[in-house]
């Protein structure tokens, strides 16, 4: 079996080999905002992301847990790194769609697909979304979307 990764997987792959990221126990949201010099804020207001004066400012929603956090983490990183312009100024379903691609991101950029590719997977998806959850520090239900984007990629290529 010849897996061959997409842009955004390389894309994803990169930026962590850039920043020194190699092992899941390495990926932290302090770590990772620190190297990418972004400012994380935490306030009881929903997750959003800006860019001043090439700074970079994540505020994430402190209601949340740490898992959901992490999440919007990534999803707010999306958009700062690979979405340009304005949303008010676009039209909704062009919006709609740079939202469906930064919850798409957010489930690669938590669960690297190089990092997955070398862990010994359990084939009981129940038990295998336990251990992607615990190595990636993400819930259950997100490890098994993941698994599910995983498996569905591998199966479309044997």
């Amino acid at each position: 079996m010849v897996y061959t990764n997409s842009h955004l997987e390389d894309w994803i792959e990169n930026l962590y080999k850039k920043i020194n990221i190699t092992q899941p126990e390495q990926i932290s949201l302090d770590r990772i905002a620190e190297a990418l010099n972004i400012k994380v804020v935490l306030k009881s207001a929903p997750s959003f992301s800006f860019k001043y004066n090439e700074m970079y400012t994540i505020s994430l929603d402190d209601r949340k847990n740490n898992h959901e956090q992490w999440d919007d983490f990534s999803h707010e990183l999306c958009h700062l790194f690979r979405h340009e312009g304005d949303e008010k100024t676009m039209p909704r379903f062009w919006t709609d769609y740079l939202e469906y691609q930064a919850n798409y991101f957010s489930y690669h950029f938590c669960i690297p697909t190089f990092m997955l590719r070398k862990m010994k997977i359990p084939h009981n998806l129940y038990n295998a979304a336990h251990v992607i959850a615990k190595t990636f520090k993400v819930s259950e239900p997100f490890a098994k979307i993941r698994l599910d984007m995983y498996f569905n990629k591998v199966r479309l290529i044997i």
